[in-house]
């Protein structure tokens, strides 16, 4: 590690919603999805447009680390 924080921002990014075929308005659920991926994977920040969706996506994740054993 080197001591240095990650930052993932891809709320609503074009990546999302071309694969999905939807609009950027219509991409919360692939926002949170890839959200979700990147805290699993060691993301320490997001860069977000839908903080409540965010903040309940790092609320679970801290759950489930804190039950997962490493």
């Amino acid at each position: 590690m080197t001591g240095k924080l990650v930052l993932v921002g891809v709320s609503r990014k074009s990546t999302i919603y071309k694969t999905l075929g939807i609009t950027p308005e219509q991409a919360l659920n692939g926002t949170t999805v890839l959200n979700t991926i990147a805290l699993l994977n060691g993301a320490d920040i997001l860069r977000v447009h839908d903080p409540k969706e965010a903040k309940e996506a790092t609320t679970l994740i801290s759950a489930y680390k804190a039950k997962s054993p490493d």
